[in-house]
């Protein structure tokens, strides 16, 4: 074996949840815990490893609404106040934990965290980190994918070609707003593959996607190199395969992020704590969450009751399972070229970036880890996705099976009983706003704020989030709302235009609670001549 290399993928995205009339509100949290727990902790291992002159390679696809919650300067301004109480509480804590030195000093650890996060963000990104994603990736160590402008199943929309359309440019649009380099890649949502989508990708210019291990191995006819090298669609379109296997080994339970001395997330303060403790932090009323202030891990003493999380014995966990995880990878990736006679060969871990640091508190750290570790040993190499396009030729032409990474591997989760209920709605305003960008093709002034405002609004009921969270008893309620929100704006538009009346209070009110994509084009969704 002469070349194998290790591709690491994050999917950045997050719920729009920009409520500009409601601060505190539970939902908003979730985005600032994201903000603290992943991102800074991601930028500050890169810019370690960059400091360190370590090649670090990284792919990531940043949802186009994530993008412009992290722009928004509303939404930035609310979470610098957020890491204020934070940091004022942190403070008031470490008086609380004084005759308990164990805690003292984990308290000790995660206020100096966000301290540190707020000079990062304040002082260092000037409130804007994608600028920072933006030089990491021009300077060749990161690959930022496009993908749809909502994270829409686009499967179910393949019969509404317009739909599709649609998303594609204007998460174009939003990519070129925030980031400069062109995009070789596209992320589909949840991998969610279904064939002909290759001749969609290839006309915008994009050279290959990513699906799930089953898409490949299930494919017509299934590719030689299995998942070890990126197979080439009828068009001549690339798609490469999540490893699930090394995937599962990383994130399901009894894999490397599930030890017992690892920080316990859940584990919050902000679900134990009473509400008069708790309100310089958030008013209970509106839900408890996440504060960021975690004392245990997950293990139990001799009485049951859980330890107190201890840093050094998790780092030193760290170190342990890094090695064993890159020589758990080389030996596969050998086994994988000598049946390919010494092809080079590439395994490919996609994962949620909220796994890396919400959910496994560790895990930016081992990435980081991880990234000095094969530096040091040259059998393995990070790479990127586009650089691996050419290091294997692929004569055979195959087409992926019908897939996404989602649990059951295909559509249960975004298309059963619990949501089922949202498509007739969403499938209906597809269709009348096809129809009425056939029908006002040069509109400008109010009319067109009005179209761009209902083709905003469309997108955005597109998104899976609501219909994810319609699957969980603790999101539906919220799902139902934002859903119902977007629809409800849709027909007031639609039925506006209908009627040649609109209520500019009502327009300048909605543009300013969902200011999303200011430069949509509603016209995105006129049929192909």
């Amino acid at each position: 074996m002469h070349d194998a290399s290790l591709i690491f993928v994050l999917d950045a995205q997050l719920p729009f949840v920009r409520h500009p009339e409601e601060p505190g509100r539970m939902e908003e949290s979730g985005y600032f815990t994201a903000l603290s727990e992943t991102y800074l902790p991601l930028l500050r291992s890169c810019t370690a490893l960059e400091t360190g002159g370590i090649p670090f390679k990284l792919a990531i696809a940043f949802s186009p609404l994530l993008c412009e919650m992290l722009a928004d300067p509303l939404l930035q301004q609310r979470y610098v106040d957020f890491l204020d109480r934070t940091i004022a509480f942190g403070e008031t804590e470490l008086d609380r934990k004084d005759s308990d030195p164990e805690r003292r000093a984990v308290v000790e650890r995660q206020l100096k965290r966000q301290k540190t996060n707020r000079h990062e963000f304040v002082e260092i990104y000037e409130k804007n980190i994608l600028k920072k994603f933006d030089y990491f990736a021009t300077h060749g160590y990161m690959e930022i994918l496009a993908t749809t402008a909502t994270p829409c199943f686009l499967p179910l929309y393949v019969d509404i070609p317009e739909a599709i359309n649609a998303q594609i440019e204007t998460g174009l649009i939003i990519y070129r707003k925030h980031f400069t380099s062109v995009p070789a890649g596209f992320w589909l949502p949840a991998m969610a593959w279904k064939d002909g989508l290759e001749k969609v990708l290839k006309s915008y210019g994009f050279m290959y996607t990513l699906v799930d291990s089953h898409a490949l191995l299930f494919a017509d006819p299934p590719p030689k190199t299995g998942i070890f090298s990126p197979a080439v669609c009828e068009n001549g379109f690339s798609v490469f395969a999540r490893d699930t296997l090394a995937c599962a080994a990383l994130a399901e339970s009894g894999g490397i992020a599930d030890r017992d001395v690892y920080l316990d997330v859940e584990h919050d303060i902000g679900f134990e704590y009473d509400e008069e403790l708790l309100s310089a932090l958030f008013s209970v009323e509106l839900g408890r969450r996440k504060t960021g202030y975690c004392y245990h891990s997950r293990r139990k003493t001799g009485e049951g009751e859980p330890a107190v999380y201890r840093v050094d014995e998790a780092e030193a966990c760290l170190d342990d399972v890094v090695s064993s995880f890159v020589h758990d990878r080389l030996a596969v990736l050998k086994k994988a070229s000598k049946a390919l006679d010494d092809a080079p060969v590439t395994d490919v871990l996609a994962l949620p970036a909220s796994f890396f640091g919400q959910e496994w508190h560790e895990g930016v750290l081992w990435f980081e880890k991880l990234a000095r570790y094969v530096a040091e040993n040259g059998d393995l190499s990070l790479s990127l996705p586009f650089s691996r396009l050419s290091a294997q030729e692929n004569e055979r032409i195959n087409t992926p099976y019908y897939s996404s990474w989602l649990p059951g591997g295909y559509a249960e989760e975004v298309l059963n009983s619990s949501n089922d209920w949202m498509y007739p709605f969403v499938r209906k305003a597809t269709l009348r706003m096809i129809d009425l960008a056939e029908r006002f093709p040069d509109d400008d002034s109010l009319k067109e704020r009005a179209l761009n405002m209902a083709a905003r609004e469309l997108l955005l009921s597109q998104s899976m989030d609501w219909f994810l969270m319609m699957n969980r008893q603790d999101q539906g309620s919220y799902a139902r709302e934002r859903f119902e929100d977007s629809i409800r704006s849709f027909t007031v538009v639609y039925e506006s235009l209908g009627s040649n009346f609109i209520s500019t209070e009502w327009l300048t009110r909605t543009e300013k609670r969902d200011n999303f994509f200011p430069e949509i084009n509603y016209r995105v969704y006129s049929k192909r001549k």
